[in-house]
């Protein structure tokens, strides 16, 4: 995209003709108006719904309009072009990178709707816990490989005198060919229980992502997941093919039948645009539109966090779903419905980035405090809590006792509040007793709770918890017993969060 920020004269008078006669157009009315200039050629965009060969397109609307062109029909290439690629989808950029591959555009009339070839973008999940595989293979063939005339109609001709009508009419690109291919998309959701158990998972795989189409790289994919405790869920994703396509549900294993049942039924269909200015067929027509190209900028931003969102939203269990179903509908459905007008009003795209933003912002703290709590499921794996009655005596040099987690330092979102018991007595005649309690309150969810002898002597007794399990419910008791004919000191911390943060069951 060539973008400009100028000051230009245009002429927009009705005295130029067109074919053999058009000139370029005078400069006579001066516009003070930032300008963008339009690049001549735009490749590789997106095929969408509603394209068609000749059809007009508004980059400021983002539009398909009627055509200005003659019948016409661009050589079919025959030379086909396949390949096989692997790349794992892990943070924001890596998603960035597959949505600009995958649903971007130029100017406003990129790919916001979820289409065949954009649906499996919705599926992709990433997080501490998470990681998302995407295997492609794809063939394709060349745009024409000879040259096409492009003639114009006659009402095209009339109206190309009055650069503003014709742009109105038709826009500012004409779909000038169309480059045809099939793809095979396979989506492997891979989830953990830990971060930990997905940087091994990832370790164990090396530096080279696996090549799953592969019966070799997919039993080493499968293998190391089943090493490292990784769920594997798939998706499949097929576009260009004839006849009926096999159907899931899937997994690595019937992917590899699948992918090849589609190469022996490959059929190319359209895939990718090409588009011309129509400068580049009417001789000195205007390449220049008064918008601010900031604004072009603007929106692909936005759309692109769009996509994100979308991502995260769906990857997010139910309830969470519901509880952002207003609006995640509300920004989803609006910039959708309302993309033809974003560029011209300002208002409504600062409300859109500003609900974008917020959005964005609100689900992945979600998705932080998810791992956080996949990571406090772990922890009881690791470090299980001891069975209720099970009497721990204090001995010396030992004299405290950690479960779960205290802190999480990778987002803010998760906010841990303490709450600390103290009890202390003096000698007695025998065994003195109390029991700590926290809860029950189903507001909150203990994520750690740790038991500390205020004496290293070794004579401070013992303590039990009293309850089948703590960590992950709301409620904790825990009874202390001094020695015989002892003094005693102890103290309990119950680590704990807002329970309604934490509905991931």
């Amino acid at each position: 995209m060539l973008l400009t920020n100028e000051t230009q004269s245009l002429d927009i008078t009705n005295g130029v003709s067109v074919d053999p006669e058009i000139n370029s157009f005078p400069a006579t009315l001066a516009v003070s108006t930032p300008q963008t200039t339009l690049e001549g050629t735009l490749t590789n965009i997106p095929w969408t719904d509603g394209f068609t060969l000749g059809s007009g397109v508004d980059v400021i609307t983002g539009s398909l309009l009627g055509s200005a062109l003659k019948s016409f029909m661009p050589n079919l290439n025959p030379i086909k072009t396949s390949s096989e690629s692997y790349r794992f989808i892990s943070d924001d950029s890596s998603l960035n990178l597959e949505i600009g591959a995958s649903a971007s555009g130029s100017y406003n009339f990129n790919n916001v709707k979820i289409s065949a070839s954009t649906e499996f973008l919705t599926q992709i999940k990433y997080s501490e816990t998470s990681i998302t595989l995407i295997a492609e293979y794809s063939s394709l063939f060349g745009y024409s490989d000879q040259p096409v005339n492009y003639e114009l109609t006659e009402q095209a001709k009339q109206l190309a005198t009055n650069p503003a009508q014709f742009r109105q009419t038709y826009g500012d690109y004409f779909i000038a060919d169309s480059q045809r291919g099939s793809r095979f998309l396979a989506v492997y959701v891979c989830e953990t229980s830990s971060a930990e158990s997905l940087v091994e998972f990832k370790a164990s795989l090396g530096a080279e992502v696996p090549e799953v189409f592969s019966a070799e790289g997919s039993s080493r994919f499968m293998r190391a997941a089943s090493e490292h405790h990784v769920s594997i869920s798939t998706y499949l994703y097929l576009e260009g093919y004839t006849g009926t396509a096999p159907s899931g549900p899937w997994s690595p294993q019937t992917i590899l039948d699948a992918l090849k049942w589609f190469k022996a039924n490959e059929k190319g269909e359209n895939m990718k645009a090409e588009l011309k200015h129509y400068s580049t067929i009417i001789p000195g027509y205007p390449r220049t539109i008064p918008v601010d190209p900031r604004i072009f900028v603007e929106l692909s931003l936005l759309y692109s966090q769009l996509w994100d969102i979308r991502a995260r939203y769906d990857s997010l269990p139910k309830y969470y779903q519901d509880q952002y179903k207003v609006p995640f509908n509300t920004l989803n459905l609006g910039i959708v419905s309302n993309q033809d007008t974003l560029v011209t009003n300002p208002t409504l795209r600062k409300s859109y980035q500003q609900q974008a933003q917020i959005l964005k912002a609100d689900l992945d703290d979600v998705a932080a405090r998810m791992d956080f709590y996949f990571e406090v499921q772990e922890s009881l794996k690791n470090n299980p809590e001891p069975p209720a009655n099970h009497k721990i005596n204090e001995s010396k040099g030992v004299n405290k006792w950690m479960y779960g987690l205290d802190q999480y330092l990778k987002s803010d979102a998760v906010v841990i509040h303490k709450n600390q018991y103290n009890f202390k007595k003096g000698v007695k005649i025998g065994h003195s007793h109390h029991t700590f309690e926290f809860g029950p309150d189903s507001r909150f969810l203990i994520v750690g709770w740790e038991v500390v002898s205020n004496r290293t002597d070794g004579h401070n007794g013992s303590w039990r918890k009293t309850v089948s399990q703590i960590i992950l419910r709301n409620h904790a008791t825990i009874m202390v017993e001094s020695g015989y004919d002892r003094a005693m000191n102890w103290s309990l911390i119950v680590y704990y969060v807002d329970a309604k943060d934490y509905q991931f069951e």
